[in-house]
């Protein structure tokens, strides 16, 4: 009867040992993981600048001109000589820089100091090639026709003229300049030079 009631109790243990029926496995919530992303930086393309061509170049001057026509094809501007004429006079010019290294100009010199005979008279178109030698230094030359009176004479002549000279930048605007200009170089006629020293503005 103890045997019988032994097998019993273990056969009731076993079944209570079993009785929760199924086993429940544990169940795990899945996070979500989130990675940053660091934005990529995608360099725009390269455009090349417009090349933008220099303003053209509009100026004014103006100088005293230290004026001397000689028999011969020289000039003294500094002394009176044998065979020389000398008088100041006052130059205007105006001009346009249409492209790099090469301008056109309009000027004109007029006698104001004189002590006798006629007062000299000048005007003439030129080509003005030109070089910059540093940002404030530029080198011209003068290449024209010029018409004018010489060696005091009522008649006017008109033949080639040259030159040349140089302009010094004080500001982007306002330059000084100094040159020497072959009024007339023409054959059987007296040559006329004259020395200017002025100041210009460009627009």
């Amino acid at each position: 009867m103890k045997l019988t009631s032994s097998i019993v109790a273990i056969a009731a243990l076993s079944t209570m040992s079993f009785a929760g029926g199924d086993i429940i496995e544990p169940v795990f919530e899945q996070e979500s993981v989130v990675v940053p992303v660091e934005p990529v930086a995608v360099p725009a393309p390269v455009v090349a600048a417009p090349v933008v061509a220099e303003p053209l170049g509009l100026y004014v001057a103006g100088g005293l001109t230290d004026v001397a026509v000689h028999s011969t094809d020289t000039a003294n501007f500094f002394a009176d000589e044998a065979g020389q004429e000398r008088q100041v006079g006052l130059t205007g010019r105006i001009g346009y820089d249409f492209m790099d290294y090469l301008g056109a100009e309009l000027r004109g010199t007029y006698g104001v100091a004189k002590d006798n005979g006629t007062k000299f008279k000048q005007y003439g178109a030129y080509l003005k090639p030109n070089y910059d030698v540093t940002d404030v230094i530029n080198l011209y030359g003068l290449l024209g026709a010029s018409k004018t009176n010489f060696a005091g004479a009522q008649a006017s002549e008109s033949g080639f003229s040259y030159g040349a000279g140089l302009d010094y930048g004080l500001t982007d605007n306002v330059s000084v300049f100094t040159d020497v200009v072959n009024y007339l170089k023409k054959s059987n006629t007296p040559s006329t030079w004259g020395l200017t020293l002025g100041a210009a503005y460009q627009f």
